[in-house]
């Protein structure tokens, strides 16, 4: 297997379009859209709450919610740009999965906690947001480039299942981390 580092037009037209979509359905879907239930009851319980009885999962039935409403966002503006732009359609379903995904995973906030405490970052009063947003636009480049390179549905779906184990990767390190907060106090209120 080579690695073709020649692209078309077209294909440099997929990324930018896919991206411009995924990044105009991202702020609706993200901030205009998102009901103040799922803003604030969709992320992982903190450690005071685990020590409480809280299960590590409370707070999904919110996040699922809003990505799906955020993925609607998303998906209307992929569906304008595909009007337009050459965006193979299996290219288009991955992007929206891949982005789906990473945005769930994100917004349950521990994995947006650890970056800050890896950064030594706790102060800046902002943080929390602008390294929440910063992580949902990496994945949003991501998944501009899987839509330009992915051109059937074999590819697509390799992409969707990438997402369910990310998602269930989550489940299980949120319920590992209850498990350590149960069996002893926890120096942080971070994952």
């Amino acid at each position: 297997m080579s690695l073709d580092l020649t692209y078309s037009t077209a294909t440099a037209l997929a990324f930018l379009g896919t991206l411009a979509a995924l990044g105009a359905g991202h702020l609706p879907g993200d901030i205009a859209v998102q009901s103040n239930a799922d803003a604030t009851g969709k992320a992982m319980p903190g450690n005071d709450r685990l020590a409480a009885g809280a299960h590590p999962w409370t707070g999904w039935g919110h996040c699922a919610r809003h990505t799906l409403t955020y993925l609607a966002c998303q998906a209307v503006a992929v569906f304008l740009v595909l009007l337009v732009v050459p965006v193979p359609l299996p290219g288009a379903i991955a992007a929206l999965a891949f982005s789906g995904a990473t945005h769930a995973v994100i917004d349950r906030r521990w994995l947006v906690a650890r970056l800050l405490a890896a950064k030594g970052c706790t102060s800046w009063k902002d943080m929390t947001f602008w390294a929440d947003q910063s992580l949902h636009w990496a994945a949003m480049f991501l998944a501009a480039l899987i839509a330009a390179r992915t051109h059937t549905f074999h590819k697509a779906g390799l992409v969707a299942g990438f997402g369910v184990l990310l998602i269930a990767y989550a489940l299980f390190a949120e319920h590992r981390h209850a498990r350590g907060v149960a069996a002893g106090p926890a120096p942080t209120d971070r994952l």
